[in-house]
């Protein structure tokens, strides 16, 4: 039986397959202003570059960073995985969250960290998993959180700087991932068949779109952006 087994996880493990691609932005490069730090923040970039906005990270390539790319549909009903074991990160770091978007699993331990010698605070704008306001001075105990619900995305704010935003996807699977500063994107170990594969992005809204999935994988799962606000399916 335990022969079996293990046969039968490395034929699953060889039909596992890995979906790729790059996501664009169809337009003119955005502007990115710099940020409108409080007098304790700015002392943080002192000999520093002066921080921008984040909220449309495209490069000269128009290669959008921090898009949240995952499996909505396609995936066996009433299949479990189990949560990592490894704790998700959201640190403080020169008055930024860090990273702005991450997925996590339900059950998952997350762990909020303030890195900064200032106060910081992170509240959620969760709707599905019970919201919270935690602060956070400089020096303190990192804080941990467990989300029950699936839910994404989350909102999490700073109150005392209000520029500061990150996002987190609480997922019941482990498909998903966040595109780079070359847009680029890929999700593991996904099995054969028919999916739909979402975006999501803070500015530019979502996008999707079906995909057949075969042993070899697919390494041209791309998407376009338009330059505008809002909802764009494509």
């Amino acid at each position: 039986m335990k022969i079996l087994a293990l046969l039968l996880l490395s034929t699953a493990s060889a039909m596992a397959a890995e979906v790729s691609g790059v996501i664009k932005l169809d337009g003119p490069q955005p502007k990115r202003p710099p940020l409108q730090l409080t007098p304790e923040s700015r002392k943080l970039y002192e000999g520093l570059p002066y921080p921008q906005d984040e909220v449309e990270l495209v490069n000269a390539k128009s290669e959008i960073q921090n898009v949240f790319v995952y499996i909505r549909k396609g995936l066996p009903a009433g299949k479990t995985y189990p949560a990592p074991k490894k704790a998700a990160l959201l640190d403080q770091q020169r008055s930024m969250f860090r990273p702005r978007i991450q997925g996590l699993f339900v059950g998952q331990e997350f762990t909020m960290r303030n890195s900064d010698p200032i106060i910081h605070n992170v509240r959620s704008l969760s709707q599905e998993n019970r919201p919270f306001n935690i602060a956070q001075p400089a020096g303190t105990p990192d804080r941990l959180k467990r989300f029950s619900d699936q839910e994404g995305p989350i909102e999490l704010r700073c109150d005392y700087h209000r520029w500061m935003r990150a996002f987190i996807f609480v997922m019941e699977h482990p498909f998903f991932g966040v595109t780079d500063t070359q847009g680029r994107f890929s999700i593991k170990n996904l099995p054969p068949g028919e999916y739909v594969l979402a975006t999501w992005h803070e500015s530019f809204g979502e996008n999707k779109q079906t995909l057949k999935v075969g042993t070899s994988g697919l390494n041209n799962a791309n998407f376009t952006y338009k330059a505008k606000k809002g909802l764009n399916f494509e």
